[in-house]
């Protein structure tokens, strides 16, 4: 419309009437008779066929010249895919945790009395770490190991039988008590014969009788003891006092368990990496988790051994990774210092941290650690084979839709952004290797490109594929 209205303003000027009204292109000629010039007539239409095609061409231009410009800032935002050797790293994240940590506490409550480390000192394997008090535990063990000889004696005394003199003893008692037994029968029988002829009462001759039988029990008695002595201890007292014994002795071993369990010492060797209590602290055995807030009421230290790395891995890069495959590994505090190590275990199964599936890798490391800190976040680079002469993409261009990596490609033929699904290889220094989906030099836009979404993008390459 700009263009028609031009040409009309440019007719105008050159041969139509001031009043800015178009020429009549059929004016009444006057009665002449010479015959009319037609080379005005044919001027005018050379120069009107002039003006259009003057329009028509600027027109064309403009158009072609706004086409251009868009492509231009479009392929700015483009980079062609080229040949590049890149070695078969992948690098993620992790941190330093100890292979075992624990939380030493004593075996019972009580009052903590001493504590003979402190934190970072190496310890050895049963070392005295720390000292409970009890209270008087050793009068205690006095008596149980008094009762103990007490009745370890009496045994030895059953065990060997009585003595030959108190068995010499108890019959001089049995000779003496017959001896007693046969005067009180002489005395009795001679009451008898008084009583008889009536020189007596009755009652004298009965308390005889009564003397005689006591003297008889007296007999009887003397004789059962030396025969006992003579038979020795039963078996049944042997195994009262055996019993008793026992009883002692685990009385004895449960005061020197308890003395014992006053010392505090060291599972295995390892560093202290917390203390959570100091002399007069009240602490009790705990199977809390080895952090300062969760174990400090009731634990004494905590106690580590060992350095190891944890990486998360993500699903889709776990196929890079193997045991014993060599590990760079990087920490924030000295950038400049690598350690050497090694990949120890992969997890069996995924864990789903913030909707992303990963594995965990363990790393061991086996050069220059001690650098390296519990608690400390590293960066972690798997080390594999070189890849020569690889296809590369910026790993900005890559998309990922599904699972599926997937780039924007500029299409020469068409003009236009194409969404084209691709299979990626090694990541390296910003680069990516795309095995399959690209040729080389096709140019691979970082950004989205204005005005389109990539979901309209994967639906347009979906329709061409089905076509």
């Amino acid at each position: 419309m700009y263009y028609a209205f031009a040409c009309d303003r440019l007719f105008l000027a050159t041969d139509g009437p001031s009043n800015g009204t178009l020429p009549n292109l059929y004016p009444q000629q006057p009665e002449d008779p010479t015959p009319p010039d037609p080379s005005p007539f044919r001027w005018r239409w050379f120069l009107l066929i002039l003006v259009l095609a003057a329009c028509g061409g600027g027109g064309w231009w403009f158009y072609n010249h706004l086409q251009s410009q868009q492509q231009q800032r479009l392929l700015a935002l483009t980079v062609p895919s080229r040949r590049a050797d890149l070695s078969q790293n992948l690098r993620v994240s992790g941190q330093v945790h100890p292979v075992r940590q624990v939380n030493v506490s004593p075996r019972e409550a009580g009052i903590l009395a001493e504590v003979r480390v402190e934190q970072g000192d190496f310890v050895a394997a049963g070392q005295l770490l720390a000292l409970m008090d009890y209270g008087d535990l050793e009068s205690g063990l006095q008596q149980a190991q008094g009762r103990l000889a007490e009745l370890q004696a009496r045994l030895a005394e059953l065990r060997a039988g009585e003595r030959e003199q108190t068995i010499a003893g108890a019959l001089a008692r049995l000779e003496a008590a017959v001896a007693e037994l046969e005067w009180t029968e002489q005395d009795v029988e001679r009451f008898r014969r008084l009583q008889a002829r009536g020189a007596i009462a009755l009652g004298d001759l009965d308390r005889r009788q009564a003397t005689l039988a006591q003297r008889q029990a007296e007999v009887e008695a003397a004789a059962q003891e030396l025969d006992r002595l003579r038979a020795g201890t039963r078996p049944e007292v042997i195994r009262q006092v055996e019993a008793q014994i026992e009883q002692a002795q685990a009385q004895v071993q449960q005061q020197q368990s308890r003395i014992t369990d006053t010392e505090v010492r060291s599972p295995f060797a390892g560093i202290v990496v917390q203390r959570y209590a100091d002399a007069g602290a009240f602490v009790a055995p705990t199977t809390s988790a080895s952090t300062a807030t969760a174990a400090s009421s009731s634990s004494i230290l905590a106690l580590a051994e060992g350095l190891e790395i944890r990486a998360d891995v993500p699903e889709a890069l776990i196929g890079q990774i193997e045991e014993n495959q060599r590990v760079e590994i990087r920490s924030v505090s000295f950038p400049e210092q690598v350690v050497q190590g090694r990949v120890q275990r992969i997890a069996p199964s995924t864990v789903v941290v913030q909707e992303v599936t990963i594995f965990r890798v363990t790393i061991t490391p086996i050069e220059a650690a001690d650098i390296l800190r519990i608690g400390m976040n590293v960066s972690v680079d798997f080390v594999g084979d070189p890849v020569t002469d690889a296809l590369t993409v910026p790993v900005v261009a890559l998309i990922y839709q599904d699972d599926q990596a997937g780039l924007i490609v500029w299409d020469p033929e068409q003009q236009q952004p194409q969404y084209r699904p691709v299979e990626t290889g090694v990541t390296q220094g910003g680069l990516t290797e795309i095995r399959q989906g690209l040729e080389p030099a096709e140019k691979v836009f970082t950004a989205l490109p204005p005005g389109e979404t990539l979901e309209a993008l994967i639906r347009a390459s979906r329709n061409e594929e089905v076509e």
